[in-house]
């Protein structure tokens, strides 16, 4: 399978792409630090439309919702594409925790709820949601938060764990703070 995934090179997006590239599939990593913006849809949609799965993981303003949107367009109705959006569990509290993250939280809603009306128009592509809690992809991130290569893991076998006749709409996948 051939999968593109947007911030391959840090965090989440680089854990993912771990996993999927030892699993023998074909990795299109689209990351600023390798040349690609996400805020430029058409050249990254490009890049996208032959894969098979495309993991929408960089953030950068409003551009992921639009992202999604160019991606779903051009896939529209082409069955076994699968899109993958990377959220936040932050979209779940009514307001963010601090100031800052304000924007963040407010795009964030945006591209939850763009999943929301694309997977009304059509079932395909499928479009899984994805809710992380704290992942450490920082390198200052707090103990309290999971580790990105052990968050990828479980996310890619919940991901594989489907058979053919059922679809994961939305998954929400956090550290534990329950001890063990």
């Amino acid at each position: 399978m051939k999968i593109a995934i947007t911030g391959h090179s840090a965090g989440i997006g680089q854990a993912l792409a771990k996993i999927y590239e030892a699993q023998g599939h074909e990795i299109v990593g689209l990351s600023r630090r390798n040349g690609y913006n996400i805020r430029s849809l058409p050249k990254i949609a490009g890049m996208i439309e032959p894969c098979d799965m495309f993991i929408n993981n960089a953030q950068s303003g409003f551009a992921q919702t639009e992202l999604l949107f160019e991606v779903w367009r051009k896939w529209q109705g082409q069955e076994n594409k699968h899109i993958i959006v990377i959220s936040t569990q932050m979209t779940m509290v009514p307001v963010s925790p601090r100031v800052e993250w304000d924007e963040y939280l407010v795009q964030k809603r945006a591209l939850e709820e763009a999943c929301n009306q694309l997977r009304a128009r059509s079932m395909w592509p499928s479009i899984t949601l994805v809710k992380p809690g704290a992942v450490a992809t920082q390198p200052d991130a707090g103990s309290d938060h999971a580790n990105a290569d052990d968050w990828a893991e479980k996310l890619v076998e919940c991901l594989n764990s489907v058979g053919p006749t059922l679809e994961i709409n939305e998954i929400t996948l956090g550290p534990n703070h329950h001890g063990s």
